[in-house]
């Protein structure tokens, strides 16, 4: 079985430190591996767009999005986040092919998180801009 991707590189409780060469060096902060995957070009807009709509279909879920994502990207993003457990891919398919994708309960905390992550960067920048500004 693999491991998911958002928690691939991310220590154990147990690993405080890893040795290079002799030497200890602290091991990677535990977010890591969550921000790298989140990181990743149009998959916070698909949680976005999925958290705003519900469940959706492929051609409607592209819509939703900004229109520089291709099919080929939107397919990978979608099977990473399923993989990784944070969407849902329903085949409701009768005689026609009908998939849904739609947020899991970890998804939608992840987009509570996006959303206060993006609350607290807009304060922050306003506050940043002034005070480099004041320093000028």
């Amino acid at each position: 079985m693999r491991k998911p991707l958002v928690t691939s590189g991310i220590p154990g409780p147990d690993d405080g430190t890893e040795e290079s060469g002799g030497h200890a060096v602290p091991a990677a902060c535990a977010a890591d591996g969550f921000l790298k995957f989140f990181a990743q070009e149009w998959t916070s807009h698909i949680v976005l767009a999925l958290a705003r709509h519900g469940a959706l279909r492929f051609g409607a879920l592209r819509r939703q999005l900004p229109p520089g994502l291709s099919a080929r990207v939107l397919s990978a993003r979608l099977k990473a986040l399923e993989a990784a457990g944070y969407v849902e891919r329903r085949d409701l398919s009768g005689r026609v092919l009908h998939v849904e994708y739609s947020l899991t309960a970890s998804g939608l905390a992840v987009d509570a998180a996006l959303a206060r992550s993006e609350s607290l960067l807009s304060s922050g920048m306003t506050e940043i801009g002034r005070k480099e500004r004041a320093q000028s």
